[in-house]
This record gives C-alpha cells, sequence and structure tokens, in this order.
C-alpha cells in the first residue's frame, strides 16, 4: 500500500495521486516503480549526474516522472536539463538560505496555497506586495525565494503546472517598474520551464494600480510568447474566481481557506527546522559534473543551450 505523501502546508488525498496520474496514463504504480528503477539504473551510468542523483531520493524523482509524461527518456532528459540548467544558473538557485530572505519578507507574502487546483490539478502559488517601500526588494532575491521554496515542495507536492497570483494591491508608485528586470525574468522563466519542465498554467495580476499597462507591457516583453498569452488582469475578485475556484482561495479573495499571512509565518515555521534546511542545502548538490560529460554529447543534446544560458539577452 502506498504512503501518502505528508506535509501539513501541502495538501494531498490519494484521490489528487490518482488524478494526476490518471491525466498521463500512468495509473499504473507497478510501472511507476518499474520506470523508476530503470531511470536510476540509467542515473548511475552517467558519469556527470550520478553524484547529484545521490541526493535526489525516489519522491522526488517520481515528481520528475511524473512531469515528464510517465515517460522514461522523458524522465531522463528532464533530469539531465534540471541539473544542467541550476549549475548554469547559480545565482538564481544555489547557495540559499533562509536567513538571506528576512529583508524580502518585510516586502512581500510568497505562499503555495494547500490545496490543489481541483480542476487541472496545479498549485497555486500568491505573492502579495505588502508595502510600496520597496528599497529592500530585488527581483533577483525574490525568484531566489521563489525557487527555494519550488524546490523543496518537489520532495512533497503532486502538481501537474502551476499558477502564479500576484496581488498589487499596495504598490501606488511607478518606482516599481525600475524593479523590473527583463534578463532576471526571462533566466527565471527559462529555469522554471525548461530546467524544471514546470508548466505555467497562468499569471493572474489582482488589484491593479493605474500604470499597469506599463507593468504588463514589460512582463510580456520578457516572457515567451506562450506564457504571456496566458497573462491576466483581474478587477474583481469575482473574475477571478472563474480561473481559481473560491474553495482553494485564501479568504481576502472571497475564498475558503487560510489567510495569506498565516500561511506565510507557517511557511517560514517549517523552512527554519531541521529537515527543510537539510534540503535547502542538498539542493546545492544537484547539479551536473561538466568536468565529466563528454563534449560532443553534451552538444549534440543541447544544441548550444549552455551557451544562451550564458549570454541570455532579452529580444
Amino acid at each position: 500500500m502506498e504512503v501518502l505523501p505528508n506535509h501539513p502546508l501541502i495538501k494531498l488525498t490519494m484521490e489528487d495521486i490518482k488524478s494526476t496520474r490518471e491525466f498521463y496514463d500512468v495509473n499504473d504504480v507497478k510501472r511507476i516503480n518499474e520506470s523508476l528503477d530503470v531511470i536510476q539504473e540509467w542515473l548511475k551510468k552517467q558519469e556527470h549526474l550520478v553524484e547529484a542523483s545521490r541526493f535526489m531520493d525516489r519522491n522526488y524523482l517520481e515528481r520528475v516522472f511524473i512531469l515528464a509524461r510517465g515517460s522514461i527518456e522523458g524522465t531522463k532528459t528532464k533530469l539531465d536539463k534540471m541539473f544542467t540548467s541550476r549549475g548554469l544558473m547559480p545565482e538564481l538557485c544555489l547557495q540559499k538560505s533562509v536567513k538571506e530572505f528576512e529583508k524580502l519578507w518585510e516586502c512581500v507574502n510568497y505562499v503555495p496555497l494547500p490545496k490543489l487546483h481541483p480542476t487541472d490539478h496545479s498549485r497555486v502559488m500568491v505573492t502579495q506586495f505588502l508595502t510600496d517601500k520597496l528599497d529592500d526588494f530585488t527581483l533577483l532575491s525574490y525568484f531566489r525565494y521563489c525557487f527555494m521554496i519550488g524546490e523543496y515542495r518537489l520532495h512533497y507536492d503532486y502538481s501537474l503546472s502551476e499558477r502564479y497570483i500576484i496581488d498589487l494591491t499596495n504598490l501606488s508608485q511607478m518606482t516599481v517598474l525600475t524593479k523590473i528586470n527583463p534578463i532576471v525574468i526571462k533566466k527565471s522563466e527559462v529555469l522554471c520551464s525548461e530546467g524544471y519542465g514546470t508548466k505555467i498554467k497562468g499569471i493572474h495580476l489582482l488589484n491593479a494600480p493605474p500604470f499597469v499597462d506599463k507593468l504588463v507591457s514589460l512582463l510580456k516583453q520578457a516572457l515567451k510568447p506562450k506564457v504571456a498569452s496566458r497573462l491576466h488582469v483581474h478587477s474583481t475578485y469575482e473574475d477571478l474566481h472563474q480561473h481559481v475556484p473560491k474553495e482553494i482561495l485564501p479568504k481576502e479573495y472571497g475564498g475558503d481557506e487560510t489567510s495569506c499571512d498565516r500561511l506565510s509565518a507557517q511557511w517560514k515555521e517549517v523552512l527554519r527546522t531541521e529537515e527543510a534546511t537539510k534540503l535547502i542545502s542538498e539542493a546545492d548538490k544537484l547539479i551536473s559534473d561538466e568536468s565529466k560529460r563528454q563534449a560532443s554529447t553534451f552538444n549534440q543534446e543541447y544544441l548550444g543551450m549552455p551557451g544562451s544560458f550564458r549570454k541570455l539577452t532579452v529580444d
């Protein structure tokens, strides 16, 4: 009998897991385990990945397998891309600690909602700006925190995709636009979608300030067209409910769930635990050792991807 992943802030039911697996027709537990065995044996033979794979448990591997639509070959590719891209963009995802985000927390709440979206099985992430005094806010620090929580969640979550709600209530000054760095956004999107293989179902802007058109324009310039097309500005919470149901939303958005302030405080407690500290530290090991990879194979598989990562600019 399977053991249900247990986490106080990432709520899953066996029905959630069953539905997620069935979405990609991967509902045979025996087949899943056999596939994971094959992938683990493959990892042992990849000199550039074998050390990193020591810090990835079976639960983590299964999450990647599901994101790869239950494909063994797809999982191999995702793992290679994940470990490679993390090493190529260390400023976004390596050497993180909870302490470095204390200033960020004074400006922003960033929380995953506890329950999965009941229709598309996405995990909804909420960002709330707490003040328009953003002297201590940097986009790089914000994305580092997002990736830290995302990496931690991979040990427990079972979602197919992600949605992002961004509450702009307290942003009344256009100075926030100076905080938007298109290159940081672009690199973060590449790491998210290409590195981790995350599917972005939607980006939802709430309580927009008068200059929202300028903000949307900046974001669309940085995002891929497919993701940019999923950017929505909602004038009412009822409009948001057409995309994200009330049953999983925090109460400040007309929902039934705990407030974001409370969820944020709980996440800070969790991330300070010994268990979380260990997982955050071990995430630094999840990178490929390029000195042990054959250059010809690297070039053939990635078609210049490493060069693209190192010289990434916005068109």
